[in-house]
Parts: C-alpha cells; structure tokens; sequence
C-alpha cells in the first residue's frame, strides 16, 4: 500500500514537471529567436498639395531577415531577404503582396532601361564631413555629420550617429537600395567610391534630416529612432500572412527605385 502510494505520487511529481516543461517548450516556441527591434518616427513635409505628415515604422532583425512596418494604414510593409535576394511588399489594407528578384534583376541588366538607370546612378557623388559637434539624443551620445549627394537629385543631409549601440544592417540596407557590391552599380569606381564616402559616418544614424530637391521640388523628411533593444521574435512575423494574394510586378527595369534605403 505505501509503495503504491510512494509511486502515485512520484507519478504525479512526474506529470507535473512533464507539464512544467512541456509549457516552457511552448513559451519558447512562442518566444521565437532573439532579435533586433527599432522603432523609428518618419516626418516628412514639401511635397505639392500634401500636410506634413508623421508615421512610425518598426524594424524587426532575426532569422537572417528583416521587416519594416510601417503605421500608415495606407503604408506599405517589407521584407529583406539577403540570402534569396527577394524583397517582399505587404499591403495590408488590399492584403496583397508582391516581390522583387533583386538576383532575377541583374540578369536583366542588359536592357537599354536598366544600362540608362545604371549610368544615371554613376553619376551620384557624394561627400561626407564629419563635426566636431555632438549632444545626447534620446538615450544615445551622437556626433553630427554633414552628407551631400548629387546626380539623379540633390540631396543635404544632417546625420546624428552613435557609436553606443553595435548595428549593423548595411547587408539589409544594401539590397533595399539595390547598392552594395551585388547591387546596380556592382564594383564600379563609382559605387566604390560611393561606399567609402559613407562609411566616414562611424556608428549607426539616430537622427537624418533630409532636404531634396528634385524636379524643380522641395521636400524635407526626418527620421529619428527611438527605441533599440532585443526581443524575442516569432517566425510569423517575417511570413506572408494567410489570405494574401500574390499582385504581379511590371517587367524589369520598371521597378528598380521601387523602394529604397533610408540613408
């Protein structure tokens, strides 16, 4: 009788940390990988006919990918894929998506569209000078660098960057901007050139304010991130949710600037 007894309640101490377990393993499997979480406030104002505008867009890292989501109901999130090379677009509001080839792309390069795209890219030049000056935004010491960009448009950028926090997205940033050496503009003197320049900013942007001018317009735009940590990710976060319809794209070399960095 005692053994029975000894051995209910080893069963049940048994059952109760099967269960303890088994709901870790849940809660780990809900948890998902840790990962990278930015959030970032967009201001934008200059465009004809148009309020300024505000929205904030959120940044998940994990999995080898990255999504941006954007607080516009109207906005468009993305999907940066490195090792397939695919950028995938959400449209939440039509539940669409549509993805771009960026490997698929430069086989297409031959095209008269992609040679003219290419040639004009070649003619950006930009300059960066760093400050001497610096102050605390948000939670991060930043210094303040000077970024011109000419060519396809004219750009003039203030770049607040932190060296206290160790990001590096650049593998992400590069295939958004079609740049990088598997990007457009490949290994060329120019592209080079182009890179070296940028990386004189040392430490990650906290704070861009941009004004460009283009066509004869003025448009001014601000990116400021507020938040960066680690938290933990569910996979789902990086997949096409269920329901959503596949739209086809236009032929190649009608699409390259359909997105880009926020460099």
């Amino acid at each position: 009788m005692k053994n029975r007894q000894r051995l209910s309640r080893y069963g049940m101490r048994l059952g109760v940390v099967a269960l303890i377990a088994g709901t870790l393993n849940l809660s780990a499997a809900l948890a998902g990988e840790q990962g990278l979480y930015i959030e970032t406030v967009n201001r934008s104002k200059g465009l004809t006919g148009e309020a300024p505008k505000e929205e904030i867009s959120k940044t998940y890292v994990a999995y080898g990918k990255m999504k941006v989501a954007s607080s516009d109901p109207q906005g468009t999130d993305m999907i940066v894929d490195p090792e397939t090379g695919i950028l995938t677009f959400l449209n939440d509001q039509a539940k669409q998506y549509y993805r771009i080839d960026t490997k698929g792309m430069k086989s297409s390069m031959s095209q008269p569209g992609m040679d003219q795209m290419r040639a004009m890219m070649e003619k950006t030049k930009v300059s960066v000078e760093r400050t001497d000056e610096t102050k605390q935004i948000n939670d991060w010491s930043c210094r303040k660098y000077l970024v011109k960009k000419t060519g396809m448009m004219d750009i003039a950028q203030e770049v607040w960057a932190t060296e206290d926090v160790d990001i590096d997205l650049e593998t992400y940033t590069d295939l958004m901007s079609m740049s990088g050496p598997d990007g457009l503009l490949g290994d060329s003197p120019a592209a080079k050139a182009q890179r070296e320049e940028m990386d004189k900013i040392a430490g990650y942007p906290i704070l861009t304010k941009s004004k460009v001018q283009l066509m004869g317009a003025d448009m001014e735009t601000e990116s400021e991130v507020k938040v960066i940590r680690e938290e933990p990710m569910p996979t789902s976060i990086f997949e096409i949710p269920e329901g959503y319809s596949e739209r086809e794209m236009a032929p190649a070399g009608g699409h390259g600037a359909a997105q880009q960095s926020p460099d």
